[in-house]
C-alpha cells in the first residue's frame, strides 16, 4: 500500500516511537491522525484526545476521525506504558492494580483500537493492485519473546499483542486487510530517558551490531516498509540489533 494519500491513526503518536512514524508517514503523502492522552500533534499531523483502555473514549475518537476524513487506511497500535515488578516477594503479592494497568494500556487498549478501525476498514474501497483496505501494525517488543526478571505484566502484554497478530491477520484476511508488528528492542524514546547510564550501557552489551539504542525515525522507516510491501503478514519484525536479553540485570537482581 502506497500511503500517499491515505488516512492513517497512530496511537500514542506524540511522542517517542509514534511520534516517529507519524512524521514518516505524513512525509509520505499520508493524512496522518494521532490518539494521544497528552502531547501535541507532530509536524505535519492532527491529534485527537484518547484514552485507549477506555472503549467508550476510542469509539468517540475513531468516529471523529471517520467523521473528519471519511476512512481509515493504516493503523499503527503504538499507545504503551512500561512497569516492573515482581509476582511476589518475601514480603507479600505483587501489586496487582499495577499489573492491570498494564495490561488495559498495553493489551486490551490495542484490541479495543483494532476492533474499531478494523470494522471501518472493512468498508473501505479496494486500493491497488492486491486491493488492499487496510494495514495494522502492532508495537510488539522483545519482550515478547522473553521477558527479564520483573517484567511480566508487560511481557505479558506484549507477548499476548506478538501471538494476536497472526490471530488479526486470520480474522480480516477476507476483508483484504494485513497486520503485522514490530518488536522494538531498547530504543530512544522518553520511556527509557529517565534510566542510569549504567543501565542503558548494561541493557546493550548484548547487542551484537550496532551497540546502540535504537531511534524512532528507525522505527518509522520499518513501520513504511510494512506499509508498503503486501506480503508482509501475520508476523512480527524484530528491530533489536540481534539482542538477546539476559533474565536479569544488576539493576533488577536481589
Amino acid at each position: 500500500m502506497d500511503p500517499a494519500g491515505k488516512v492513517a491513526v497512530i496511537t500514542g503518536g506524540n511522542s517517542g516511537l509514534g511520534e516517529g512514524a507519524a512524521l514518516r508517514l505524513a512525509k509520505a503523502g499520508a493524512t496522518v491522525v494521532t490518539l494521544d492522552r497528552d502531547g501535541t500533534a507532530p509536524t505535519g499531523t492532527t491529534t485527537i484526545g484518547c484514552d485507549v483502555s477506555d472503549p467508550a473514549s476510542v469509539a468517540r475518537a475513531v468516529a471523529e476521525v471517520i467523521a473528519k476524513f471519511g476512512r481509515i487506511d493504516i493503523l499503527l497500535n503504538n499507545a504503551g506504558i512500561g512497569g516492573t515488578g515482581p509476582v511476589a516477594t518475601a514480603e507479600g503479592p505483587g501489586d496487582m492494580a499495577a499489573f492491570r494497568q498494564v495490561i488495559e494500556v498495553n493489551l486490551l487498549g490495542a484490541a479495543n483500537v483494532a476492533a474499531e478501525v478494523g470494522h471501518r476498514m472493512t468498508a473501505n474501497e479496494p486500493s491497488g493492485p492486491d486491493g488492499e483496505r487496510g494495514v495494522i501494525i502492532n508495537t510488539c517488543s522483545i519482550a515478547s519473546f522473553g521477558g527479564q526478571e520483573g517484567m511480566g505484566a508487560y511481557t505479558a502484554a506484549k507477548s499476548a499483542l506478538a501471538a494476536l497478530t497472526l490471530v488479526w491477520a486470520r480474522d480480516l484476511s477476507k476483508y483484504n486487510i494485513r497486520v503485522m508488528g514490530i518488536a522494538p528492542g531498547l530504543m530512544a524514546t522518553p520511556m527509557v530517558s529517565f534510566l542510569p547510564d549504567s543501565f542503558l550501557a548494561e541493557l546493550l552489551k548484548d547487542s551484537e551490531f550496532p551497540k546502540r539504542a535504537g531511534r524512532a525515525d528507525e522505527f518509522g522507516e520499518v513501520a513504511e516498509f510494512i506499509i508498503r510491501t503486501p506480503l508482509l503478514n501475520g508476523d512480527v519484525i524484530r528491530l533489536d540489533a540481534g539482542t538477546r536479553p539476559p533474565a536479569r540485570t544488576q539493576w533488577s537482581a536481589g
